[in-house]
């Protein structure tokens, strides 16, 4: 494509791009100071739960079919609204209650509202290189883990974090404090005109590009021809010198494996009482999955723990037990990870299962 051709590509892009957009938050509706070609609903943060997971080991036309097995596992919403955006074979995921998310026909003008597409805040956020980001929502504030060109992990807090916190969250993806990147100066979020869109798949990209790949291909198997055989040259000339070092070799290494083998087998010890003495108690999870309770009412109905995966069952006889709540309290825990809202046959009851970091 010509550059003359990419610049009148772009012009109309922006001429055509006078769709408005709102915006939906725990606080209310407002409209964006933004256009775009598209209108959009757009979801506030604080009404998003976020979720990453990598379907590398999945066919590419299985895994749509299988994000949407994953997604009533990962939701504690009766009825959920999701939102995707693909980085090669990592899912970026939002989900909100879709009983509570809806377009109203009166914030757009005329019929607009038909065509809006219901997308989530981070998505019309800049996309970040690797590292940890602090960003301004337009409600709250989200500290952002990117690695990858993927956004492996996202927190959403009502207020600023305190710098504890954040270190410990941090700390659960291998970043240090000093990595983070704080947009606090920003009056308001920096909402872009449009949202992520999925990268290009490679057959696509194979296509747009199969006359230049055919001739480098070409051109590759030519140099490589000609280095394949002086490279045989050379080595048949150095194969009888190094037949000889490798039986001098072999002699000496006779001692070094099996001092070798003797530190293996001492570290796997090692490892193995470490991993035996820093296991945390059942009572102080016990504790920290109580205090993440919201509801006074609320009892331990069943309890199940084996090697660091824990399944609670939580029974309110009052049904004050608000879910969404109880598992955000959960995922605050550094010590608890993956946490999944399970199918409980009674109404009064709520069974989650997580993961306990040793």
């Amino acid at each position: 494509m010509s550059r003359t051709l990419r610049r009148r590509i772009e012009f109309l892009r922006r001429r055509f791009s006078n769709k408005p957009n709102v915006i939906q938050t725990r606080a209310g509706t407002a409209s964006l100071p933004l256009r775009s070609l598209h209108p959009h609903w757009v979801v506030g943060r604080d009404l998003c739960m976020y979720r990453c997971e990598d379907f590398s080991n999945v066919p590419r036309n299985r895994r749509r079919a299988a994000l949407q097995l994953k997604i009533p596992l990962w939701s504690p919403f009766q009825s959920t609204g999701w939102h995707c955006v693909w980085a090669d074979a990592v899912a970026m995921v939002w989900f909100w209650d879709k009983e509570e998310v809806r377009v109203r026909a009166d914030a757009f003008p005329g019929a607009v509202a038909d065509r809006a597409r219901i997308v989530p805040e981070t998505t019309f956020m800049p996309r970040r290189a690797d590292g940890a980001y602090l960003a301004r929502c337009w409600r709250g504030w989200e500290l952002q883990c990117w690695r990858g060109d993927a956004l492996r992990d996202a927190f959403w807090f009502a207020e600023r974090p305190g710098g504890e916190e954040l270190r410990a969250r941090l700390a659960r993806h291998g970043f240090g404090a000093a990595a983070l990147v704080a947009h606090a100066a920003d009056a308001a979020p920096p909402l872009g005109a449009e949202p992520w869109r999925n990268r290009q798949a490679p057959a696509e990209w194979l296509l747009a590009n199969e006359r230049s790949l055919a001739a480098a291909a070409v051109l590759a198997l030519a140099l490589a021809a000609a280095w394949q055989e002086g490279r045989l040259w050379k080595l048949e000339g150095l194969n009888a010198a190094a037949e000889a070092e490798l039986a001098a070799i072999e002699d000496n290494l006779g001692p070094i494996a099996a001092a070798r083998a003797e530190a293996v087998r001492l570290r796997n010890r090692n490892d193995a009482l470490a991993g035996f003495l820093n296991t945390p108690s059942q009572a102080w999870v016990m504790s920290l999955v109580d205090e993440a309770i919201p509801s006074e009412t609320a009892r331990f109905y069943e309890w199940r723990y084996q090697q660091g995966e824990l399944t609670v069952i939580v029974e309110d006889a009052e049904g004050a037990l608000d879910t969404v709540a109880f598992v955000r309290a959960l995922e605050r825990q550094p010590l608890f990870d993956d946490v999944r809202v399970g199918r409980s046959r009674e109404s009064d009851r709520v069974e989650v299962t997580l993961r306990v970091n040793a």
